[in-house]
């Protein structure tokens, strides 16, 4: 047989070949490398709206992070605020209980109006005190 195709090829024939050869190679090696290389692009334009993403996730993360730490302290403020109030309105109720023990509250004084003045008030009392006491 290879008698046959050595007489059936010649050298000039071979070579004819190896160029039909070779440029088949070069053509399916140009078609790879084409895929290859759409499929590169493609890949690196989701390698760089994922690492666009993550550069905004990781900013998100910041801002919360920041909003969190400033509700914390405003927490903290609100926290002491109200121990400072609760403080103030036991002293408040208990300068009040204790202001209470020196007054007295008189009620059926004629003209009485509400929102008087304490001098007109006292002035009335003391005229009552004088007239029916004979003080």
């Amino acid at each position: 047989m290879n008698n046959k195709l050595s007489k059936v090829l010649t050298k000039e024939d071979s070579s004819f070949i190896r160029d039909i050869v070779k440029e088949t190679v070069e053509q399916i090696e140009e078609k790879l490398l084409g895929t290859v290389l759409r499929r590169l692009e493609i890949l690196e334009g989701s390698v760089f709206e994922q690492k666009r993403d993550i550069e905004k996730l990781q900013n998100d993360v910041f801002e919360k992070n920041k909003q969190i730490e400033e509700l914390k302290s405003k927490n903290e403020m609100l926290h002491a605020e109200k121990s400072t109030a609760t403080i103030h309105n036991e002293f408040e109720n208990n300068t009040e209980q204790y202001s209470r023990r020196n007054n007295i509250r008189m009620t059926g004084v004629l003209d009485d109006q509400e929102r008087q003045l304490s001098s007109t008030v006292t002035q009335k009392i003391v005229s009552l005190v004088n007239e029916h006491l004979a003080v």
